[in-house]
């Protein structure tokens, strides 16, 4: 896995990736943090959030795919509410760790980029997080493709 600092919308417009993965909420918002600005930037992301069901559990555990020309975006349902106060933990990280399965034998060949998912708004645990995005870089790699976490800055 990869590390890095800067913009991962602009990163994935400059044709560093081929996927952006994002942390989606099952409430079709995407009003607040990178979900904001990839809405404004990437409508089709958007518009895939809100052909599923709003506050539908079901969606855990699951993605959504929106394109932007030849850059693919996943909305991964990652958590089923936003935060209520700030440090709140709504992560899902079994959740997590099922996308990121089939992201795995979906995409392996491909190049992802990952903002610091479930580590802003959603309060997740970045001691929990970074091990299952370090396991499935190692996944990718094996079948050719690669993964990079940039840290916005």
């Amino acid at each position: 896995m990869k590390l890095v600092k800067g913009d991962l919308l602009a990163l994935g417009k400059a044709n560093e990736f081929d996927i952006i993965v994002q942390g989606c909420n099952c409430w079709n918002v995407m009003g607040s943090g990178i979900a904001k600005s990839i809405r404004e930037q990437f409508p089709d992301a958007w518009l895939a959030d809100q052909e599923t069901l709003a506050g539908d559990r079901n969606k855990l555990g699951c993605y959504t795919i929106g394109m932007a020309g030849r850059l693919v975006i996943i909305n991964a349902y990652t958590q089923f509410n936003t935060a209520k106060y700030s440090g709140e933990d709504v992560f899902e990280y079994k959740s997590f760790e099922l996308v990121l399965d089939k992201l795995a034998k979906r995409f392996g060949k491909y190049r992802i980029g990952l903002p610091m998912i479930g580590m802003g708004l959603a309060g997740g645990d970045p001691e929990r997080i970074i091990p299952l995005i370090e396991d499935f870089s190692s996944k990718m790699q094996a079948q050719g493709g690669s993964v990079t976490l940039v840290e916005f800055g």
